[in-house]
């Protein structure tokens, strides 16, 4: 047990996932894209044999999450915010002895899994690695275990522009100078979704969200 990405996933009920998507598609289709998103990401990362532990929003029973994603490896989100959540999912996962482990969302489809392999790679030379998002954000950070540290999950302004550089200075604050791994996105809103759609590899890379965007009529117009 050396690695573990950490994934991080809500039930796809309309009204409670990419909310700032369903206001401009309707919160009906908005949820049928996270659906996608996240059965796009699990093929992609299965096919690279990654070891995966679902850490999912536990507002819906894992019953649920299992008869949507199959045979799993579910843990349960717990804390407060988002910062107690991901610090409870690496605090769980290096005691059942994992050595590295990388979180990342679960509405980044697209994500090359040689961005995940490399930061694998660096976390064996490094204490830390971070992939910053072009909003401000984060999409992925990833820790050793022997140099986890709780600095960076608390005391954040989260859902903000500053998030990203917030989270570097606590990690300097710590003596933690982490790898920076190449800029990427979530979906957030219509843009970003069009961004994504746009690609010419969408259809090989994404094809359920692919798909979906077909048929959807408000899309088409």
């Amino acid at each position: 047990m050396q690695d573990a990405l950490l994934f991080f996933v809500k039930y796809p009920c309309a009204g409670m996932v990419k909310t700032r998507l369903g206001k401009d598609i309707g919160y009906k289709n908005a949820a049928k894209f996270y659906k996608a998103f996240v059965t796009d990401m699990l093929a992609s990362f299965d096919s690279h044999d990654f070891n995966i532990l679902v850490f999912y929003d536990s507002h819906q029973p894992v019953s649920k999450y299992k008869e949507w994603l199959g045979d799993r490896n579910f843990h349960a989100q717990s804390g407060s915010d988002l910062g107690e959540r991901m610090q409870q999912a690496f605090e769980s996962a290096f005691a059942s002895g994992y050595e590295n482990c990388i979180l990342i969302g679960s509405d980044l489809p697209g994500l090359s899994p040689s961005i995940i392999h490399n930061g694998f790679k660096s976390l064996a030379e490094k204490h830390a690695c971070i992939g910053p998002a072009r909003d401000g954000g984060y999409y992925l950070i990833g820790f050793h275990r022997g140099n986890f540290c709780t600095a960076p999950f608390r005391e954040i302004k989260w859902s903000t522009s500053s998030v990203y550089a917030e989270t570097i200075a606590k990690l300097y604050t710590e003596k933690i100078t982490p790898v920076i791994l190449q800029e990427y996105s979530d979906i957030d809103g219509t843009q970003d979704l069009m961004a994504l759609l746009s690609k010419p590899e969408v259809k090989q890379d994404c094809p359920h969200t692919y798909k979906v965007a077909q048929q959807t009529v408000i899309l088409k117009s």
